[in-house]
């Protein structure tokens, strides 16, 4: 590692060992010396939240700013920085025009060819993702050792950070006598730690608390905030901008997470005058900031009495099935068979566009996209909001139009179950051991079977299908091989049998099994094991034998065993 580098990293934490409010300054100079030492051209620092779901940029050195800010989140397993966090791996492409991972066209087009993605890791958590940016390669090898050495320093630096942020705010909140006093302390430290002007905290139950009383205009519908939901809002941003938020203000809303609920939002709002991307850089430390304090403000995590059901509850996988508002809804209540295929379609790419001529193509195949057709899907959507819209709501709340496409994208609480599995799934792969255990069967209890199983003819569904059940069956690789290692023998062959449930020709489940059959003794499984494993391959496998009688042994196999499946 070069000399300077090594300094830069070791003043920064020595600095903000010192004063952890600085990260924001001290983070531009340390990406500057990295560009400067590395012979890139752009460093950019990605924080994780705490959850371990979302990638929110939080500083930035070098040219074409505007460029690299078109796109400021990133999910957990979505583009370069997104699928270094979710694999624990680096990322790097030597031409990003043809880099089907990289997503951010504006940057492809001035020229920018070189790209690496490191994680910055601890082993129970990804800290944030480091990014170099070049337009051509002759730094890259060099680039890509400086930052193999700076990850772990960095990542442990960071980490410190971020907790001594939170435990100031926790100590400030602790010091509160009462409810409101103890909101009051955990905004003003927000406050100082971001400089934003004003901030206020809408917890579940009890009274608003506010910094600066009056001067934060109250949401229009805190009922239906999406940061009740876990989800951060940043007015006017892209990917986070919440249609409930006033256009001529910049503020951040952030769900306060307890005991893994979400207890309430706290709003931030910041100058009107801060330059244009840079309003998510706050947005992962505040979180990391009241990770801590949330547990002494004592706000609960549930009105009283049993929780209100969402506006919409949807089961996609298995067999398709919706409620309102805890209400189950037949097919019949949509009053047209097509309203409710139209659901279907526009779930199928839930939060994403479709135009009117995909939604046409697939309820009417092989009509031309015509008057009439345009006519009928009119009345179809009508028929369809008029189940799914709030009764007397002046605009749409879940069925959104832009332009020429419309999206399931609801303003109001809802629940939707393969986004809950492929978060909780997400969140498994950045886990290890137990833990990572634990939360893959969270989310295998909600895969009660192949994504819309009830249309299994129908293309439209086909690749979110298949993508679903590579995903659990990812899960349940990975768990089985956990197990495995912890010494959970019966979990495991359990796990490898639900694997051969969901898909009977996946082979190296097979093969596993029978090893960990074999490993525990149980020679006769085995055998019955590889029958099984024989019928579906459609012989003798050429490259697994037969298991022997002998506990952990093998014997060929030979052309009698596949006549009639006797050894």
């Amino acid at each position: 590692m070069p000399a300077d580098v090594l300094d830069t990293v070791s003043w920064t934490a020595a600095t903000l060992s010192r004063d952890p409010r600085q990260l924001f300054h001290v983070l531009r100079v340390l990406l500057a010396d990295l560009t400067r030492a590395t012979g890139m051209d752009v460093a950019e620092l990605f924080l994780a939240d705490p959850q371990q779901t979302t990638l929110f940029l939080s500083g930035y050195a070098g040219p074409d700013h505007r460029a690299f800010f078109k796109r400021t989140v990133f999910r957990f397993g979505d583009g370069f920085p997104g699928r270094a966090a979710q694999t624990r791996e680096p990322q790097v492409s030597l031409a990003l025009g043809r880099d089907a991972r990289f997503l951010r066209e504006e940057v492809t087009a001035l020229g920018y060819q070189v790209f690496v993605s490191v994680p910055l890791t601890l082993p129970h958590a990804v800290i944030g993702v480091l990014n170099l940016a070049a337009h051509d390669a002759g730094q890259l090898t060099r680039a890509q050792h400086t930052l193999e050495r700076v990850a772990p320093l960095l990542a442990a630096s960071l980490y410190a950070v971020l907790t001594s942020l939170g435990e100031r705010a926790l100590e400030r909140v602790q010091e509160g006598a009462t409810p409101g006093e103890r909101a009051l302390g955990l905004l003003e430290e927000n406050l100082h730690a971001t400089s934003a002007l004003r901030a206020a905290l809408h917890p579940r139950q009890g009274e608003v608390t506010e910094t600066h009383p009056g001067q934060i205009r109250p949401c229009p519908g805190p009922e239906r905030c999406p940061a009740l939901h876990g989800l951060v809002q940043v007015s006017g941003h892209p990917q986070l901008h919440c249609a409930l938020q006033p256009d001529d203000v910049r503020t951040i809303c952030l769900p306060v997470w307890q005991g893994g609920q979400v207890s309430g939002v706290e709003t931030v709002q910041f100058p009107r005058s801060l330059p244009e991307g840079v309003m998510t850089e706050a947005a992962a430390p505040l979180l990391w900031m009241t990770r801590l304090a949330a547990g002494a403000l004592d706000l609960g995590t549930a009105p009283p009495g049993p929780p209100a059901a969402p506006w919409l509850d949807l089961e996609t996988l298995g067999a398709f099935r919706v409620r309102r508002q805890g209400q189950v809804l037949s097919p019949r209540d949509f009053k047209r068979r097509q309203a409710y295929a139209l659901l279907k379609l526009l779930v199928t790419r839930w939060g994403r566009p479709v135009s009117v001529e995909e939604l046409c193509d697939a309820l009417w195949p092989g009509e031309e996209v015509s008057g009439r057709v345009l006519a009928r899907l009119h009345v179809t959507l009508n028929a369809l909001r008029q189940v799914l819209e709030p009764p007397g709501s002046a605009e749409a709340q879940v069925l959104l139009r832009d332009g020429n496409t419309y999206r399931f994208a609801p303003l109001l609480p809802y629940r939707l179950d393969v986004q809950e599995f492929e978060l909780l799934v997400q969140r498994g792969d950045t886990q290890a051991g137990a833990e990572a255990v634990a939360t893959y069967q969270q989310a295998l209890r909600l895969y009660r079977g192949d994504f819309l199983e009830d249309d299994l003819f129908t293309d439209w569904y086909a690749l979110e299908r298949d993508y679903l059940r590579e995903l659990a069956l990812r899960a349940l690789f990975r768990s089985a091989e956990l197990q495995t290692s912890g010494g959970q023998w019966q979990d495991a062959q359990a796990t490898y049998s639900r694997i051969l449930t969901i898909d009977p020709n996946r082979f190296e489940a097979y093969e596993a099994l029978i090893r960990l059959l074999l490993r525990r003794g149980q020679v006769a499984d085995a055998q019955v094991s590889w029958e099984r494993y024989r019928l579906a391959y459609g012989g003798p496998p050429p490259t697994f034998p037969r298991p022997s009688g002998q506990p952990g042994a093998r014997q060929a196999a030979t052309p009698e065993d596949a006549p009639d499946g006797h050894g």
